[in-house]
């Protein structure tokens, strides 16, 4: 079965470039001590990444119809993120106000509610394919 889809694949593109241009905004925002481009960055982000999962989500449902409460976007989320947040500022790119650690917490605290999505997820699984033949859905 495949798991990972163009459309997830298409996803995890314009997630990395959405949380680089976040990263920079932010780090920039921080740097220069503007409370305006603090909040907006974030809100901004999570508007776009929000639509861009609902978009590639929508037809990566209609691709492979298989209800994963949208798990593998979440996971997918998660890893650019993080990556790129913490690479961010191990390369040195971070405001001078910014700590590791602060990032580091925050991966903490959301792979929690990860870990609370993985456990629905595998209690939802059982009932995760939508009108697939079983002949379907090997290769």
């Amino acid at each position: 079965m495949k798991i990972i889809t163009p459309f997830l694949a298409r996803f995890a593109l314009t997630a990395t470039i959405l949380t680089i241009v976040f990263r920079y905004f932010l780090s920039d925002g921080i740097t220069h001590q503007s409370t305006m481009a603090i909040i907006l960055a974030p809100v901004l982000y999570f508007a776009m990444m929000f639509g861009s999962g609902w978009y590639f989500g929508k037809r990566d449902g209609e691709y492979l119809p298989i209800l994963d409460i949208g798990f593998r976007f979440h996971l997918t989320t998660y890893m650019i993120h993080n990556l790129v947040s913490i690479l961010w500022i191990e390369m040195g790119f971070g405001s001078r106000y910014e700590d590791i650690h602060v990032t580091l917490m925050v991966a903490m605290f959301w792979g929690a509610f990860l870990l609370i999505h993985l456990l629905w997820y595998l209690r939802m699984r059982k009932n995760s394919i939508n009108d697939l033949d079983k002949e379907d859905l090997f290769e």
